[in-house]
């Protein structure tokens, strides 16, 4: 009786693939291309963090008071973080939430029904980080 390997399409493609790279570029020059390739990631991440931030994070940001002009998207993340963190620290001792809160959380299209409003604020921060 013969061994039969079971091998789905997907993994057949990447051996053929990794075959075939082996066979033009040869063992010494793989690591030289993974480097390549892990510096190229990396150099788009970066890019990636320091663009320009969305509209609607510009939007909160003009909503709670800061000026976004020439702040790079985490810059703006973290002023926004820290508005909220004051308004929070503010308006603990109201039993009530934030109306400026519940209006940013409704434009993200957060459900705002039976959340407290550190429970709104994690959200709106999770959905601003996570664009």
């Amino acid at each position: 009786m013969g061994v039969v390997l079971f091998i789905d399409t997907q993994t057949l493609i990447l051996i053929i693939i990794a075959f075939i790279i082996l066979i033009i570029w040869g063992p010494s020059k793989i690591p030289q291309l993974a480097r390549s390739f892990g510096q190229a990631v990396r150099e788009f991440r970066r890019g990636a963090s320091e663009s320009e931030p969305e509209p609607e994070l510009v939007e909160v940001a003009r909503k709670l008071g800061i000026d976004p002009t020439g702040k790079t998207r985490d810059e703006l993340l973290t002023e926004i973080n820290k508005a909220l963190s004051q308004q929070r620290a503010s308006t603990a001792a109201k039993s009530g939430v934030d109306p400026r809160v519940l209006e940013i959380a409704e434009r993200l299209g957060i459900d705002t029904r039976g959340k407290s409003e550190e429970d709104l604020i994690k959200e709106i921060n999770w959905r601003l980080s996570n664009k």
